[in-house]
């Protein structure tokens, strides 16, 4: 989902603090709101009766107008052969996929207002959704539609009507496509896109969840390069997901030459490391400090370039670039000034048990679109309990967690130097199971998980160190009732990704952990990816 509400979340993978990212931070974060999305209403009939009147008296044209608000037009409609004004087209964006509880969009087609008097087209495989201001200007019947006196009705684009003013683009598939690109992209030259398997190219992949995302959401792959440096990384994805996936060495590596050879590709996709960008980094490099990890963000401004370049008007090219919400309002500007777009801000919390909010820069299909809070098939939300290995006897302390980065103080829910008593630093952990306390003093140490034992232990009002609490558990007051960190496989679980999907060689907690911390929430990105399953075989 696309947030625009200041909340709460942590992250930086460049800190030894467990402390949120914009705990001392002030700033912006994304594109600006949309303030009323849901109470918008186009304005007043007659005012776009009287426009309509001056274009079939050939005064006007409705390229020329807005098919919204009805003043003039500055861009093209996806849909319709009509325009939209600025304001309009940013307001569809964020609400041409939204969708509701029953599959329907939950937004006009037209205007991208939402009203309580909606008509669904009735086509089978048409979702799309129309309100009754856009009915009652281009339809004589609106009122029959609206009170279900007509059972059957196909909308303006599965079933043009010839004779009506709001003709439906042809090729309107690819026209949304467009739409989602630069004005500086497009503008000079026609694209083109052909339904085919994807070809992807992925930079800084890590353990390759992008691929994944793909995977779960049954789309074609024909080739998945993937440039990493990390060897662990690439022999965790090389090992579980194999088949069309390539490495091609570092993003340094992937040279104008290079993307020649596996050229076309169809999307790219990447996230530069983001040690640099996070707001709590007390000692952060610059863009063009060659010791830092800003710069790195260059290479993917370079391979979109040459990317672009090298495909030509042949092969429109679709790309994704993800980097943590707490920059500096001067780093997204700068982001966002290189690559001509403005972020889309999307939260993992409404897509799982944690709390990950991160800056979306690209040109896909319902990239900003407005999502509600996914729920599970029983219609239960998503909380930290459905991630926890069943049958452990263990229970989550809190319905979502803290963003889960490769520090691995980010296990704990707050910071220890915080803690006044045993029973604070007790609920800074997200999980509770309950053991007699002479099973728990005897309890076995597995998954590199301590267990807390009074004999020659510091005491935990005093001096607790951070690095040493988190791995091992701490009574609370109720001798029987114990906290302890998330396991792996249930990390795992919270990023979307299968249970011991790191578990790969001899790698250690520790290290898997980082691997994770570096990882995109698959639900996330399962969501950005869904709108392109119209785009590929």
């Amino acid at each position: 989902m696309t947030t625009y509400d200041r909340e709460d979340f942590y992250d930086s993978d460049a800190t030894q603090f467990s402390e949120s990212d914009d705990d001392n931070f002030e700033g912006n974060f994304g594109v600006d709101p949309i303030d009323d999305l849901d109470q918008w209403i186009p304005p007043l009939f007659y005012l776009a009766k009287g426009s309509l009147q001056c274009i079939q008296n050939n005064k006007s044209s409705l390229e020329n107008l807005c098919l919204a608000c009805w003043e003039k037009g500055m861009h093209p409609h996806p849909f319709f052969n009509g325009g939209l004004c600025h304001p309009c087209k940013e307001r569809l964006l964020h609400t041409m996929f939204s969708k509701s509880a029953d599959g329907f969009h939950l937004y006009c087609t037209v205007c991208g207002s939402r009203s309580n008097a909606c008509v669904n087209c009735t086509s089978s495989n048409c979702i799309k959704k129309y309100c009754v201001n856009c009915l009652n200007i281009w339809t004589d019947y609106s009122d029959k539609l609206v009170n279900n006196k007509s059972n059957d009705w196909i909308c303006f684009l599965c079933l043009p009507e010839p004779n009506l003013l709001l003709q439906a683009n042809h090729d309107w598939a690819q026209k949304v496509l467009f739409f989602h690109e630069p004005l500086s992209v497009y503008g000079p030259r026609a694209l083109y896109w052909k339904k085919q398997p994807l070809r992807v190219l992925s930079l800084f992949d890590g353990i390759g969840t992008g691929l994944v995302a793909l995977r779960k959401l049954g789309i074609q792959v024909e080739v998945y390069y993937a440039s990493e440096v990390l060897t662990a990384a690439a022999t965790v994805s090389r090992t579980r997901l194999g088949g069309v996936l390539q490495h091609i060495g570092s993003v340094g590596e992937v040279t104008e030459r290079r993307l020649e050879e596996i050229a076309p590709i169809h999307l790219l996709i990447g996230g530069s490391p983001c040690n640099d960008f996070s707001a709590i980094n007390r000692f952060p490099k610059d863009f063009y400090d060659p010791r830092g990890y800003s710069r790195y963000f260059f290479d993917f401004v370079r391979v979109l370039n040459l990317m672009r370049k090298i495909n030509g008007q042949y092969q429109h090219l679709l790309w994704l670039f993800e980097n943590v919400a707490s920059m500096p309002q001067h780093y997204r500007d700068t982001i966002s000034r290189h690559l001509d777009c403005q972020p889309a801000v999307i939260d993992a919390k409404n897509f799982s048990p944690q709390l990950r909010r991160r800056l979306f820069w690209g040109n896909i299909p319902g990239l900003f679109t407005v999502h509600a809070e996914q729920m599970t098939m029983d219609g239960e939300p998503l909380t930290l309990d459905k991630s926890l290995m069943p049958n452990s006897g263990r229970s989550a302390a809190q319905a979502k967690i803290r963003t889960l980065t490769t520090n691995t103080n980010s296990l704990l829910q707050g910071r220890t130097e915080n803690c006044k008593s045993r029973k604070d630093l007790a609920s800074l952990f997200p999980v509770r199971f309950s053991f007699q306390q002479d099973e728990l003093r005897n309890a076995d140490v597995e998954n590199d998980v301590a267990r807390h034992s009074k004999k020659g232990k510091k005491d935990s009002t005093s001096g607790i160190n951070a690095t040493d609490k988190h791995q091992r558990t701490v009574a609370d007051e109720d001798d029987n009732q114990q906290t302890d960190v998330l396991w792996l496989q249930e990390i795992e679980h919270v990023f979307g990704l299968p249970r011991h999907f790191t578990d790969v060689g001899n790698m250690s907690r520790t290290d898997r952990q980082k691997l994770l911390g570096h990882a995109w929430s698959v639900p996330v990105i399962v969501s950005i990816f869904s709108n392109l399953k119209s785009y590929t075989k």
